[in-house]
């Protein structure tokens, strides 16, 4: 791609999240000017400490992991649309894989953007069905017998990715599985630590195996 492209969705990335950014803040802003609520300063600050002590290294480890598998313009709508694990990166991971074309390439940069912008349009308006349909039932979908189900939701969506790419080459899969298994059994371990930890153990089990000629790069 050359640079004018790149340098629109720099560009454009920027504006939309400063913009994304500022009109998060309104609803509080709006509940403090007009009905005067604001909690403790010091409730606040408490708050923010310790969310921002999880979700700034978490955001870091995530940027560096995911932009080359995305690429930028998809980066900028995943994180200004949010849900990247658990939505953003799969839709862009199965329309490659779909496409056939590898990341940190210029065809997979364009595929995932166009692979996100199909997620987000998707989930907005799934959001928006859903709000009208689930509405009147609300309070039975607050049934504990029913809440494991819900808790099941996002291992089984990874899961069955997982699977997908498992039987493709299950021997890449060995040495990320158990280190993953293995850091999960350290009582709490920040994700920050895990992700950083598994990414780097697939990286050199994969190199540790094609050293060995035990798998093979297909273009």
């Amino acid at each position: 791609m050359d640079n004018s492209y790149e340098n629109k969705v720099h560009m454009i990335g920027r504006i939309t999240l400063v913009i994304g950014l500022v009109l998060t803040f309104l609803p509080p802003v709006f509940l403090w000017l007009i009905y005067g609520i604001v909690p403790p300063l010091k409730n606040l600050m408490n708050g923010i400490i310790s969310i921002s002590s999880v979700m700034l290294p978490v955001s870091i480890v995530e940027v560096l992991t995911f932009t080359p598998m995305l690429g930028a313009s998809a980066m900028y709508m995943s994180y200004l649309t949010g849900n990247i694990s658990n939505m953003k990166i799969p839709s862009a991971a199965i329309g490659m894989e779909v496409a056939e074309v590898k990341p940190s390439t210029k065809e997979g940069d364009i595929i995932s953007t166009i692979a996100i912008a199909g997620s987000v349009i998707a989930s907005e308006i799934i959001i928006i069905l859903g709000v009208l349909m689930i509405a009147p039932i609300g309070e039975k979908l607050g049934n504990p017998m029913i809440q494991p189900a819900f808790e099941q939701i996002l291992p089984a969506l990874f899961g069955s990715i997982g699977a997908y790419y498992i039987l493709k080459e299950w021997k890449l899969a060995v040495i990320p599985i158990l280190t993953a298994v293995a850091v999960n059994m350290i009582p709490g371990l920040p994700t920050a630590i895990t992700i950083p930890i598994c990414v780097l153990a697939s990286i050199f089990g994969a190199r540790f195996l094609y050293k060995k000629n035990l798998i093979k790069v297909t273009d």
